[in-house]
């Protein structure tokens, strides 16, 4: 199974977690954990819980952060990568990303559930122009 563990800057990652499960209900493995002002030493104390903790059915995992580079995705990878379990780090969160993986990740390949969601994202990345138009226009 693949487990998707969100991290973030403060509250991000839950509110991310609570939005997804909003559009389509309770997920299972799926994970989330935000950076707080009580510092870093004990954001990691939490991420090897939750790697200690982890049910045996889950042998992959994504992890999706906040942003590139960034003290959760950096410390969320360190811990995991030494879990034993197949892992994956994606920037970027979005809702739309989120849910690519999360509604589709039974069935998929773990590298095409990686880009399928990458793409979703981008492709909900967008300008939206809700300006009236305007059928009076000379030429």
């Amino acid at each position: 199974m693949i487990g998707v563990l969100l991290v973030s800057h403060s509250k991000l990652a839950d509110g991310m977690k609570d939005a997804v499960e909003f559009v389509a209900g309770e997920q299972n493995y799926l994970f989330s954990l935000g950076l707080e002002e009580d510092g870093v030493a004990s954001y990691r104390t939490e991420l090897e819980k939750l790697a200690e903790n982890l049910p045996k059915k889950v042998k992959k995992m994504i992890i999706v952060c906040d942003i590139p580079s960034g003290s959760p995705g950096a410390n969320a990878a360190d811990v995991f990568l030494q879990s034993g379990l197949e892992v994956e780090i994606l920037s970027g969160m979005n809702l739309a990303m989120l849910l690519e993986m999360i509604l589709t990740r039974e069935g998929k390949e773990f590298q095409q559930l990686l880009t399928d969601g990458i793409k979703a994202g981008k492709q909900s990345i967008d300008r939206m122009d809700f300006s009236p138009e305007r059928d009076d226009e000379k030429f």
